[in-house]
């Protein structure tokens, strides 16, 4: 009997691979289809409802794959009568995959870098979800993103996320800000929501140790309209990466005094 059921479970145990690697192989497939529906390097001024809902069905199924929980403190300081340009600081490439998830119903467009917009299958799906892509090196490619993602901002509902430091941090300290991404909310009149994103880094280390990764998405502060528009761009740039450096502090703060 005992023969039996080993060959009972090595067989279900085969079957449950052979399951895993097929959902595998669809989802595969699937996508290469739908990416080669997306005409190359379009950019567009309205998303699409569909590969919104493909970005976060497949974002959600890596999430969990990746053991990765995130909880959102301060929620309550979202606007709920308007769209709003989301900044936060940047220590990972998990952030705006972590952030565009579960902040998902409002619909956040990203600025980024003009490579991930290469990457096979994700890079036409975030197009069709209205992200762009930035040059940093030119001012006025540069200026020429900004105004569209004013434009996106001011005429539909989607709101547009961005990260002032323009690169990630690998120390986990903010960098330099490029305050000019913080005219978006200025030429299109819409508040600000200032966020920190904590424990991404980590996620990688922890898949290879097998741990689940906490992160923590604090939203520090919202910005009305009238407030963002009253300022310089260098000084909305100052005031809000003060309020990051603050709550970033404050984790170590915490950290220290937990050791």
């Amino acid at each position: 009997m005992g023969v039996l059921y080993i060959k009972v479970f090595l067989y279900i145990l085969l079957y449950a691979l052979l399951g895993v690697v097929g959902i595998f192989l669809l989802a595969i497939l699937f996508l290469t289809v739908v990416a080669l529906t997306i005409p190359p390097k379009k950019l567009y001024d309205r998303e699409s409802p569909f590969y919104r809902g493909v970005l976060n069905f497949f974002t959600g199924a890596a999430l969990f794959v990746l053991r990765v929980k995130v909880k959102i403190e301060g929620a309550d300081k979202l606007p709920d009568d308007t769209n709003f340009l989301f900044i936060s600081n940047h220590c990972s490439n998990y952030d705006p995959i972590v952030q565009w998830y579960a902040l998902r119903k409002y619909r956040i467009s990203f600025v980024s870098k003009a490579a991930n917009f290469r990457v096979p299958w994700f890079g036409g799906i975030i197009r069709k979800c209205c992200f762009m892509p930035i040059d940093r090196k030119s001012p006025k490619r540069s200026m020429d993103t900004i105004n569209r993602a004013a434009k996106l901002l001011k005429e539909t509902e989607n709101c547009v996320g961005v990260y002032p430091e323009g690169t990630r941090s690998k120390s986990c300290k903010l960098l330099p800000f490029h305050s000019g991404v913080l005219k978006i909310a200025q030429k299109a009149e819409k508040p600000l929501v200032v966020a920190v994103v904590k424990g991404t880094e980590r996620i990688a280390k922890n898949l290879l140790r097998f741990r689940c990764s906490q992160v923590v998405i604090q939203i520090i502060e919202t910005m009305d309209a009238a407030q963002v528009c009253s300022m310089r761009s260098s000084e909305l740039g100052e005031y809000t990466r003060s309020l990051m450096d603050k709550a970033l502090k404050g984790e170590e703060n915490e950290y220290i005094r937990s050791v």
